[in-house]
């Protein structure tokens, strides 16, 4: 690549340098975060030009039209050897960059990095942490974090807070206000402050963590419990989002004492019905569900669930009186979550409602990494005593548990 000068800021120059393994970049929006890190990846490719490297974004749309983009703005020598059917840039050296989407974070496997940068990763899951992780412990490569901080999840507590009580010395950790980036307006920042509520403001413009204003679930610290022995003649059911570029998903719930509790979660991309079904027979004998709601968008995907004898019900599909009613369970304290569900606690920690200056839509959420919700308020919008539910199935429930009598 040519050689360049670049001129950083204080803050973006420590953390160009970070000397661990892992590194968070964690600002204010419009602060030089995707600068940073798309410099960081251009100094790995000179280090390492025979070896390989991955740059992830949260999705295929944010990689392509942000992070992509501010790569080849400062790299423009380096689009001819992009291969873009294949999601990779050949580089002349004999090394490979992947380019992946964190929708389908086990599309990055199988691959053995020197280095990887994850751009917006506060946008992604807990398993896109994990499985990128795993792909430098062989290599011993470093990876890179760039983010505003968009909730409470697995980076405030997997990555920042582990940080901050020193718990793992393989973490490196910086962060500054979107002010500090000399090309940022002080007038715009003034007037930001002036219009935000402060919290909002802190989370966008600090780059402080704070929970996600708008949240569709305000899901109270005490709701997220470990997970227990609930009896055995509770209500075990589950709900199924369909989905193959975008994840499906399944979540199971327990129904017992007036009280809904998240006990298993399933979410994958690019799995055909024949997979989703073989999932979901696996979840209905681990948990012994007698009952499954499913998005009922797709009939053809339902009628290949009921010919393999699953127990789908009809499901009550009402986004606002579904959310209502998770809302008012979350209030009277008869919601909770296991907290070995990540995906659902990640969800909910983003699933909100569109902000101020969009007013349109304001009464519904925003369409994104939403699809472990709509499964679990399928399922429990769509609940009726065993009685009073109206199967699609053909089979009795009796015929799945016969020893139980249901």
């Amino acid at each position: 690549m040519q050689e360049r000068i670049v001129k950083f800021f204080k803050e973006q120059f420590a953390a160009f340098n970070f000397t661990t393994q892992f590194g968070g970049v964690i600002a204010g929006v419009q602060s030089g975060k995707t600068f940073l890190g798309a410099h960081w990846a251009g100094k790995k490719i000179c280090e390492f030009p025979t070896k390989d490297g991955i740059i992830v974004s949260p999705s295929y749309k944010i990689l392509q039209q942000a992070t992509l983009r501010k790569f080849f703005d400062i790299f423009p020598e380096l689009r001819v050897y992009h291969k873009e059917q294949k999601g990779e840039i050949h580089l002349p050296t004999g090394g490979i960059v992947y380019l992946r989407s964190a929708d389908n974070p086990l599309g990055i496997e199988g691959i053995s990095p020197m280095w990887w940068w994850l751009d917006e990763g506060g946008m992604t899951s807990p398993l896109t942490w994990t499985v990128l992780r795993s792909r430098v412990s062989m290599t011993g490569g470093q990876g890179i974090i760039t983010t505003t901080p968009y909730n409470l999840g697995w980076l405030y507590k997997d990555f920042y807070l582990r940080w901050q009580e020193g718990k793992d010395k393989n973490f490196s950790f910086f962060t500054w206000k979107s002010i500090e980036n000399p090309y940022f307006s002080k007038e715009f920042y003034e007037a930001e402050k002036s219009r935000l509520r402060a919290e909002e403001f802190s989370r966008r413009y600090m780059g402080e963590f704070r929970k996600m204003t708008g949240l569709v679930y305000d899901i109270l610290a005490e709701q997220i419990i470990d997970p227990k022995d609930i009896q055995f003649k509770s209500e075990r059911i589950m709900g199924i989002d369909w989905g193959f570029q975008n994840p499906a998903a399944i979540a199971i719930l327990y129904f017992y004492d007036k009280q809904w509790f998240v006990v298993d979660e399933w979410k994958n991309t690019r799995r055909t019905t024949a997979e989703i079904i073989q999932v979901a027979k696996n979840k209905m004998t681990e948990h012994r569900i007698t009952r499954i709601f499913p998005d009922p968008a797709e009939p053809d995907r339902i009628e290949e669930c009921r010919r393999e004898n699953l127990p789908m019900m009809e499901t009550n599909k009402d986004l606002k009186g579904g959310i209502s009613y998770i809302q008012q369970l979350i209030k009277e304290k008869r919601f909770f979550i296991f907290n070995n569900c990540q995906e659902t606690i990640t969800e909910a920690s983003m699933y909100h409602y569109p902000e101020e200056e969009n007013k349109e839509g304001k009464d519904e959420p925003v369409k994104f990494n939403d699809h472990i919700m709509d499964a679990m308020r399928y399922a429990i919008y769509s609940y009726k005593p065993i009685n009073a539910a109206k199967p699609i199935a053909t089979a009795p429930i009796s015929s799945y548990y016969p020893e139980i009598g249901l």
